[in-house]
């Protein structure tokens, strides 16, 4: 029996390849997420969008809040329903969009660069803020996951949120496009097929997301190496991944080294599945593709 999701709510899932919204959070963990965040980029420096981007990234290992929050019973009861109990982590994300910004992310898949298989990979976006019509929400082009992997061109969109300025490269259809509108607290799903994408920040305010990565224990990674991932919930027996242990300290010594080195893990594999992506690929791949 599903834990929080109905028949239905699954079925439109498996149909469209996204779900939204979602209750997660109450108003007062919002509230301390967003102050824990906020003494996070302080201690940091600055903006998570403005400082070194490997903080962008997978500070579930750094910081025991944002660990915290990506095993959330609310969140992963959803991502239960939708592949089964024993669920890894294997990244975590902030999307972060100032007001009156130009950052975008134009359309893509997730499942193009992350070298996992099978494409059992969903995605929660934890909206910390709240995310209306203008401010750039998460859109996504339904039923656009059925036909699977599709061609994708990096370093092509200025002002991108994603580390390579990905975009699509061939057709699908765009018939149908629902955006993720979300008040703080609430959460968006989407498979790592479905296309997606988002526009500037024409709000007053921060639309600040926090992307969780959840995938399977059973999923493999097809890379050179072995990756790390945090188990999140149930019992993993495949050991296709070096689980990692929760940070017992925000920026201790042993959370900072751990994150270093996840992050390089991490960049090293995004880049060699981009390759291996796009090695046929002609030069002007994406001349015909733009921004809705």
């Amino acid at each position: 029996m599903p834990k929080v999701l109905s028949a239905g709510r699954i079925a439109s899932y498996r149909a469209n390849g996204y779900l939204s919204p979602n209750d997660a959070l109450s108003p007062a963990e919002v509230a301390r997420y967003r102050e824990q965040l906020d003494r996070t980029e302080a201690q940091l420096g600055g903006s998570l969008m403005a400082i070194d981007k490997k903080y962008r990234g997978n500070l579930h290992f750094l910081c025991r809040w944002v660990d915290e929050l990506a095993r959330h019973p609310a969140v992963l009861d959803a991502v239960e329903d939708l592949v089964g109990p024993d669920i890894l982590l294997y990244t975590s994300r902030f999307f972060i969009k100032e007001a009156h910004s130009t950052g975008v992310a134009a359309w893509h898949q997730d499942s193009s660069y992350f070298g996992l298989r099978p494409y059992d990979h969903v995605t929660a976006w934890v909206a910390l803020s709240d995310v209306t019509g203008q401010a750039g929400p998460v859109e996504f082009a339904a039923g656009s996951h059925i036909r699977g992997q599709l061609l994708q061109k990096s370093n092509v969109v200025k002002n991108s949120v994603n580390t390579a300025g990905q975009i699509i490269v061939e057709w699908f259809d765009q018939s149908q496009i629902d955006r993720a509108i979300l008040k703080p607290g609430q959460f968006s799903l989407h498979h790592t097929c479905v296309v997606h994408q988002s526009a500037p920040n024409r709000s007053d305010e921060r639309r600040i997301g926090l992307a969780l990565s959840y995938i399977p224990t059973r999923t493999r990674y097809i890379g050179k190496r072995k990756m790390p991932a945090c188990l999140m919930r149930g019992k993993d027996e495949h050991n296709h991944f070096e689980l990692q242990p929760r940070p017992q300290q925000d920026f201790g010594a042993t959370e900072t080294q751990r994150h270093d080195v996840t992050f390089k893990a991490y960049l090293e594999s995004f880049y060699e599945q981009l390759e291996i992506a796009e090695q046929d690929l002609p030069a002007d791949a994406a001349a015909t593709m733009m921004l809705r």
